[in-house]
């Protein structure tokens, strides 16, 4: 508690010294090249699916139609295994019907309201062609109408499973805690994996928990320091950003809570995953803070941003009671 009441008093003095030494600053953000960022991704068993967005300036407006905006269509994509190649359909939100969309907010995690108010845009395979398979690699190849070229490559190598998985109760709590799982890492390789869990009960009201898989801060880590060890893991629950969930706003915040059924999902990912929500994570983590260094995420994408990814999952439930 003095340690907490330290650091507050640490941070008002700063203020106040910021303050009395205030004057107005212009700055010139200079202008830059517009960026496409790709955000893609390729799960085991299921079809690739992929956002295309470009970056804006930094004064640049952030509401739903500007938003909507900076979603990359017409484009040209095409999957290839190595022995087949499959071009990806684009299908936004406002070609949806209210059951399309329904199903389409489940998939991608986003709530059904948020998905047709900024009109999202992905392209997929509805061919059913292109399935995620073992040890496979994924060539990303992409052509905007503008004549702009990108391509990727990752891939989906093997599950490693986690051994149990239990919830148990934070500290002195009777009705909140955390879910904990047993991991035993392959040795002699590099492995990375990340953690996403979904809440698949309901609210009193009947509102389902969570529209799909939700990532912790922290959801990615690898075998540098303990390759080929056994050792016990857990995670708290992650929330969607700016959400306004009563739980995601009270002290429930960042716990599951007792009758919970959480599907968890394990996976094996490749090295650059890792390196790519490490980062991110620690931007988040910092965000706001005048000691934060600004850091480019990193990327795969050849001639753009963003990450191509390859997941391997182990999916289980775990009925949160003691």
């Amino acid at each position: 508690m003095m340690k907490y009441l330290h650091s507050i008093l640490s941070v008002l003095v700063i203020s106040l010294f910021m303050v009395s030494c205030e004057r107005d600053v212009d700055i010139d953000f200079p202008d830059v090249e517009s960026q496409v960022v790709v955000d893609g991704a390729i799960f085991l068993g299921e079809p690739p699916l992929l956002f295309l967005t470009r970056t804006q300036s930094f004064n640049a407006p952030l509401d739903p139609s500007s938003l909507s905006g900076l979603f990359v269509n017409d484009a040209t994509v095409t999957i290839s295994n190595g022995t087949d190649t499959v071009p990806l359909t684009e299908i936004c939100a406002e070609d949806l019907s209210p059951d399309e969309l329904e199903i389409a907010a489940e998939l991608l995690g986003i709530a059904p309201e948020d998905l047709a108010q900024i009109s999202y845009c992905i392209y997929t395979d509805l061919s059913g062609e292109m399935l995620g398979e073992l040890e496979t690699d994924y060539l990303l190849e992409i052509e905007t109408i503008d004549g702009q070229q990108l391509d990727a490559q990752t891939r989906i190598g093997t599950p490693i499973p986690l051994d149990s998985l239990w919830f148990q109760f934070w500290a002195d709590s009777d009705s909140l805690g955390f879910i904990h799982g047993w991991l035993n890492d392959p040795p002699g390789e590099r492995n990375a994996y990340r953690w996403r869990a979904q809440r698949i009960n309901s609210y009193p009201n009947g509102e389902q928990k969570d529209f799909g898989m939700i990532a912790p801060l922290g959801s990615t880590f690898e075998d540098r320091f303990f390759d080929g060890l056994s050792f016990e893991i857990f995670y708290n629950r992650g929330n969607v950003p700016n959400s306004a969930a009563e739980d995601d706003n009270n002290e429930e915040d960042g716990f599951f809570k007792l009758n919970d059924t959480v599907v968890v999902e394990f996976s094996s990912v490749p090295l650059e995953v890792y390196d790519y929500y490490t980062i991110s994570d620690d931007q988040l983590v910092n965000n706001g803070s005048p000691f934060a260094v600004p850091t480019n995420l990193p990327s795969n994408v050849n001639g753009g941003l963003g990450l191509w990814a390859g997941y391997a999952p182990v999916y289980d439930t775990v009925i949160c009671v003691p």
